[in-house]
């Protein structure tokens, strides 16, 4: 007995060590597995790491619970896998155990994907009460994420545009098709992978062979991979579909119409000779002339640019470019009288023969007719165009009876619409508009070469409008404003006329591109540069330094407070332009009495401009607009930084109980202006204006009042139309006077370009 009982004990032991062995091979496995980095997609489980983003939009951020996951991964990492037994603890920590449902089973058990997302349905319906979270079906372009614009989140191209994704869950490969949650454009979750058929629509194909097509996308080239495709398709648009994660058909958009764009907003856009039609989605646009490029919508130059559009069931789909915008005519937007950009009931006459064209139809009008821009725009029209028979004909604003009351615009007119009142919109070659804009902006009685110098500045700030479209939604490049350039507020004249001829197309370039030519009324004997609108003085600005004006300059840094009083004051010094009266002005501050409209104005300015505008409370932090009132009375003013031409890019005002600091020479000249009185020019006459003449100025307190002793008259950056004029009657010519007050530029002809 005792031998038989040895070998039972002996047995019962070996099988106990081999149990145990068991268990630790088991555990050994299971954790070895829990510190796994999970890399790739399973149907069979859902890795912890997985779940951060996914739980984002409950109690919690992502980097919470993160910390959180850890502690039900045993306290380690993210790493491994989701088991029943964690999720049980995670449903606890949301605080929703009793009101989910799923199939329990032993702890260390793998959650499938399937039970999860289950499991997720129920979380959302009960914790995503704003509907954060939607289900997404994609398909993946490219093979790797790539870093966003803020460098830091990584995103993929998707069919629908791009995704950021969130760390966990980058598992995507080229042409992999998944259905995701997502959450703000972010993709946090992974419900299954995609069998379905998904397409890319209105994407731009540049070739295709039997095995490939080099297609446009989201500003990248990319080439798909295809399989048997009979047709070569060559720079049009299409629809792409895939199935089973192959190209399965691509369809090519068929129909197209060309013209050029009249008009544009966000969601139509208008084209000679089709009218309005719409667009779903980003308007894409497509250059195939030189490089093959994806375009942005501000290379749309309305008016001057012939083009083809794809239309698929009354919509646009795309935009091809052939060649580039021919820059030919302007698009001027004309206001009414308060300067707003609709009028109420425009009337307009001719002197000569023309046409009206409302909608489909044409009708004569004879010369002096009065054109009643209500009677023709019934309910079922929106659009009036104005043309004459002949080139040398004009048209006017008029009353109703046919009395002008306007100067005479060449070109055509256009009307439009809207639910504000009528838009006005008259389009003009460019030259025809500068007929309009140089007598405007200059006096006819200048110097020739004066004169040409406006004409050269005018045509170079007007080309660069013209690629800005800031007026697209209204069919227009500009107005006719300030804001631009005054347009045909004076008469044309033959000098002017001559000084536009003389300069045909040409513009002043920098570094290759057209340059925006400022330019302003009189310098105090110095320009000035960017800094003074609290811009950088980077590459892109560098032909505008200031310069000095001065017929017997000694050097002298006027950014020193000490050096520019000195030069301000000097009543004997001459410069190109101090034959203008506003070469010197003089006005009065009285901050006691003015505090009060001092602080109105500068809470008015802060809303308008509140990145120039530096509002700091008693104890230095941070204040509002909306704090001011309580500052109480200005107790001084100081210059905080001149620039090199010696204008204020900083103004400090001390209140009792706060400092202000205005930044750019607008907002100077508009909070003091609002509180300046006996402003006087140089000869001692009264100057009647809200806006101080510039912002070259000295601050020289009084008993009761600032003596402000300034000089010039604009914003000083760029050209002086009166110093230009004063170089030009030392003989100077046109290119020249260019040459002085713009650094590095070379002065090039528009029309003559390939």
């Amino acid at each position: 007995m005792e031998k038989k009982y040895s070998v039972k004990r002996k047995n019962l032991i070996a099988v106990a060590i081999t149990m145990t062995a068991l268990i630790l091979v088991v555990l050994f496995i299971s954790f070895m597995t829990e510190e796994k980095v999970i890399r790739e997609y399973s149907d069979e489980y859902v890795a912890i790491a997985e779940l951060p983003s996914q739980l984002d939009f409950t109690y919690f951020e992502e980097l919470e619970w993160k910390e959180k996951l850890k502690e039900i991964n045993t306290g380690r990492n993210l790493n491994g896998k989701l088991t029943y037994g964690k999720l049980k603890k995670l449903l606890q920590q949301l605080s929703v155990q009793e009101y989910i449902t799923y199939k329990e089973k032993l702890p260390w058990i793998y959650v499938p994907r399937s039970e999860w997302n289950g499991v997720y349905e129920q979380i959302l319906d009960l914790l995503d009460t704003e509907e954060k979270v939607s289900v997404e079906n994609l398909m993946f372009l490219t093979k790797e994420s790539e870093a966003s614009e803020d460098g830091e989140t990584l995103r993929r191209l998707t069919q629908k545009g791009y995704y950021s994704v969130a760390e966990g869950i980058d598992y995507f490969h080229t042409y992999d098709m998944y259905q995701v949650y997502v959450k703000n454009n972010r993709i946090i979750g992974i419900n299954s992978e995609y069998k379905g058929s998904l397409t890319l629509e209105n994407v731009f194909v540049h070739s295709t062979n039997q095995e490939q097509a080099e297609i446009l996308y989201e500003r990248q080239k990319i080439t798909l991979d295809m399989d048997g495709l009979k047709e070569n398709i060559t720079d049009t648009i299409c629809d792409i579909e895939w199935t089973d994660r192959k190209v399965s058909a691509i369809y090519k958009k068929e129909d197209m119409i060309s013209g050029k764009v009249l008009s544009f907003n966000d969601e139509q856009i208008e084209i000679s000779g089709y009218g309005t039609l719409p667009y779903s989605g980003p308007l894409k646009i497509y250059k195939t002339y030189g490089t093959v490029e994806e375009l942005g919508k501000s290379k749309l130059v309305i008016g001057n640019l012939q083009a083809d559009f794809v239309v698929a069931e009354k919509q646009v789909c795309g935009v091809i470019l052939k060649e580039p915008a021919s820059i030919e005519i302007i698009r001027v937007l004309l206001l009414n009288e308060e300067g707003g950009s609709y009028h109420k009931n425009p009337v307009f006459t001719a002197d000569a023969d023309g046409s009206v064209t409302v909608g489909d139809k044409t009708e004569q009008v004879k010369a002096n007719q009065p054109i009643m821009v209500s009677e023709l725009l019934k309910e079922d029209s929106d659009y009036v165009k104005v043309t004459l028979e002949n080139e040398d004909g004009r048209i006017y604003f008029s009353d109703g009876n046919g009395a002008h009351t306007s100067l005479g615009y060449r070109g055509t007119f256009e009307v439009r619409k809207y639910e504000e009142g009528y838009g006005v919109v008259n389009e003009v070659s460019l030259e025809q508009y500068l007929y309009g804009v140089v007598p405007s902006e200059m006096p006819a009685s200048y110097e020739r070469e004066a004169l040409c110098v406006q004409a050269v500045c005018a045509r170079s700030y007007a080309c660069i409008q013209l690629m800005k479209g800031d007026y697209a939604a209204l069919g227009a490049h500009v107005d006719d404003s300030t804001s631009y350039q005054v347009y045909n507020k004076q008469e044309e004249s033959i000098e002017t006329n001559l000084a536009v001829d003389d300069t045909v197309g040409e513009v002043i370039k920098y570094q290759g591109e057209v340059a925006e030519a400022y330019f302003f009324s009189t310098s105090c004997g110095y320009t000035g540069d960017m800094g003074l609108w609290n811009l950088p003085e980077g590459e892109e600005y560098g032909y505008l330094q200031g310069i000095s004006l001065v017929s017997e300059d000694a050097g002298t840094d006027i950014s020193n407070e000490e050096n520019f009083a000195a030069y301000i004051e000097d009543t004997q010094v001459t410069a190109f332009d101090s034959d203008s009266p506003y070469f010197r002005w003089q006005a009065e501050v009285a901050v006691t009495k003015e505090s009060e409209t001092i602080r109105n104005t500068i809470a008015e300015r802060a809303k308008a401009n509140p990145g120039n505008v530096q509002i700091l409370k008693e104890d230095g932090s941070e204040g509002t607009d909306a704090e001011l009132a309580g500052f109480g009375s200005v107790k001084e003013m100081s210059v905080g930084e001149r620039g090199t031409g010696g204008g204020i890019r900083t103004l400090c005002i001390s209140f009792e109980k706060g400092t202000v600091n205005l930044f750019t020479e607008y907002n100077v000249r508009y909070v003091l202006g609002a509180a300046a009185e006996n402003l006087k020019n140089k000869n001692g006459e009264s100057i009647d204006m809200r806006l101080l003449p510039s912002a070259y100025f000295t601050l020289v307190s009084g008993e009761e009042a600032y003596v402000l002793h300034g000089g010039g008259y604009g914003h000083g950056i760029g050209m002086s139309q009166n110093g230009a004029n004063g170089m030009a009657k030392t003989g100077m010519n046109y290119v020249d006077i260019l040459m002085k007050f713009y650094q590095n530029i070379t002065i090039e002809n528009i029309y003559n370009e390939e």
